[in-house]
């Protein structure tokens, strides 16, 4: 990447990726610890103390997973905005060896197509 200006990444978009991901997981785990007896019922009960209506049942893996995208949601917007954040205060990243940097002189850290 030498050379060339890093791309900055859209929270909403990473965040929405990344909760879509976590959703799956907690709905196909929950599911499995439904259907499949005793898999993971100890974690699906420690999981029920901390998201309310969790529970190895067709309903709670649904609850779950509404859970699921809105943590994974919540992590990805964070993380995509921290990302976004340290790309900018580290001119290396964005800028090449000669100068000439343009990501941190404007007001749009990231070159990312106007709207």
């Amino acid at each position: 990447m030498m050379g060339k200006k890093s791309k900055c990444l859209s929270p909403v978009a990473f965040g929405i990726g990344l909760g879509v991901a976590s959703a799956l997981f907690m709905l196909i785990f929950i599911w499995a610890g439904w259907l499949g007896g005793e898999y993971g019922k100890s974690i699906i009960e420690m999981w029920a103390t901390i998201y309310p209506g969790l529970a190895p049942t067709l309903f709670g893996g649904i609850v779950g997973a509404v859970w699921g995208f809105v943590e994974g949601f919540i992590f990805g917007l964070v993380a995509a905005f921290i990302y976004n954040l340290c790309l900018c205060c580290c001119p290396k990243t964005c800028c090449p060896p000669s100068g000439g940097c343009k990501c941190c002189s404007s007001s749009s850290s990231c070159d990312l197509p106007k709207k």
